[in-house]
């Protein structure tokens, strides 16, 4: 009789031996996968900002070979951005890192800084573009959803020499829901004459 019970006892330790081991495999399963749906939809909005961000550069590269095509501009200056200040100058006057520069600010808040006010029209000159949308929804209407911003920087500001035949396009693509933004991806490409 004293078997019977040894050999019940065991029996239960195995199944929760068993139920243990299930579920320390089940929920990171579970886990992992409530999780692959959420990865693949970053990198679809990902990809939708990238695209976004490459029709704003087909868009300003046909414009400003237009410009120059027409001898509208002979070169780029006067077409650079430069406002807010500072946002072309890598260094401050002391050397140091200048916390304005474009690459030092997220695109969001170049975004913001471009239009300080909110209303959707820039308060700075010489962007290219601004919050352009460039798709179709499926009743052929502007779908605000994907959106880009082209502007030129001088590539050589604060640096003391210029050459006004060269400029560094940076072209921001956005995905939106509403207001808020969802991504964002910004290419930058030097262009020249």
């Amino acid at each position: 009789m004293r078997a019977r019970r040894w050999e019940s006892g065991a029996g239960l330790i195995i199944v929760i031996l068993i139920i243990a081991f299930l579920i320390a495999i089940g929920i990171p399963l579970l886990v992992l996968t409530e999780t692959g749906p959420k990865v693949s939809g970053s990198f679809r909005l990902h990809d939708e900002a990238l695209n976004a961000a490459e029709a704003g550069f087909d868009a300003a590269r046909r414009v400003i070979e237009n410009h120059f095509i027409a001898n509208e501009w002979v070169n780029f200056t006067g077409h650079y951005v430069t406002q807010p200040t500072n946002i072309d100058t890598p260094l401050d006057s002391g050397g140091n890192p200048n916390a304005a520069y474009f690459r030092r600010q997220t695109d969001q808040a170049l975004l913001s800084a471009f239009d300080t006010n909110g209303d959707g029209t820039p308060e700075v000159s010489n962007l290219l573009f601004f919050q352009q949308t460039f798709a179709l929804d499926g009743q052929g209407n502007t779908d605000t959803r994907w959106a880009y911003t082209v502007f030129l920087i001088d590539d050589e500001a604060g640096t003391g020499t210029t050459d006004p035949s060269d400029a560094l396009m940076v072209c921001i693509g956005v995905v939106r829901a509403g207001t808020r933004i969802l991504d964002s991806v910004r290419v930058e490409v030097k262009v020249g004459l």
